[in-house]
């Protein structure tokens, strides 16, 4: 199964890099998932649309069985963070440095709140299989 989306993303940009592009809080990104009912696998990949002149953001995130505990997930999340404005590098590495920092952020609260959707759907199946055990 492959699916693509177009996500918004409400996130403020550093003030330092709003002054020399403009203000907005709202970022699009292009992404395609995998699903692959017999391997158990998930694999998402993304691409930044905004402001992708300056800044080249590629995300891969996968989660498959662990080979070793059963009823685990392995968790795997890649990122290649790239400024593309050439010819200034300590505007170039700070862009970069500051978008780093806002990844390490923002991949933690990305997979605590997966975790949390795993759980709550772990818990409507289980009531569901209960439901129809009682039937």
């Amino acid at each position: 199964l492959r699916t693509e989306r177009l996500i918004t993303c409400k996130q403020s940009a550093p003030q330092w890099i709003t002054t020399f592009l403009g203000s907005t809080d709202t970022s699009l990104v292009y992404e395609v998932s995998y699903v692959n009912p017999a391997s158990r696998t998930v694999t998402m990949c993304s691409q930044n649309l905004t402001w992708s002149e300056l800044i080249s953001v590629q995300e891969t995130v996968s989660y498959k069985p662990h080979h070793l505990e059963s009823g685990k997930t392995i968790f795997e999340q890649k990122a290649k963070i790239i400024a593309l404005c050439g010819g200034w590098q300590k505007i170039k590495n700070s862009i970069e440095e500051a978008t780093v920092e806002r990844f390490k952020v923002n991949a933690v609260r990305g997979r605590d709140g997966f975790e949390r959707v795993l759980a709550i759907s772990r818990e409507a199946f289980a009531e569901q299989r209960r439901m129809q055990g009682a039937v």
